[in-house]
């Protein structure tokens, strides 16, 4: 899913106002096509704030993120441990809280925080 040159798809920085996750969808469709599914398709995590998500069943493929994909600053990757009520995860997202989720590799040995792309 690289360029026709060869060169990394660059992700925008933000989606649209009529799709705030349109600069991500071309993330979800790597991830389908790498062999993840969408457990939980586009949603509002909250109505007041317009926080969107979609929730991966398996763990996002990184090195090939890193390979297919230039991100802006403004996309982060980020790994949370376990909460309460809440499992350990990966976070694709951006500062305008639209995100996808995936569940954390169960041999993940980095910790919690950023997680560079």
């Amino acid at each position: 899913m690289t360029g026709r040159d060869g060169t990394p798809v660059v992700i925008p920085p933000a989606g649209t106002d009529d799709n705030p996750h349109a600069h991500l969808d071309a993330v979800v469709a790597a991830e389908v096509g790498w062999g993840n599914r969408i457990e939980r398709d586009w949603y509002v995590i909250d109505w007041h704030f317009g926080y969107w998500d979609l929730v991966l069943a398996r763990p996002f493929h990184i090195a090939e993120l890193r390979e297919t994909f230039a991100f802006p600053e403004s996309v982060v990757l980020t790994a949370t441990g376990p909460r309460p009520g809440q499992k350990p995860s990966l976070f694709l997202g951006d500062s305008r809280f639209v995100s996808i989720t995936s569940p954390l590799p169960k041999d993940w040995p980095y910790g919690e925080g950023e997680v560079g792309l």
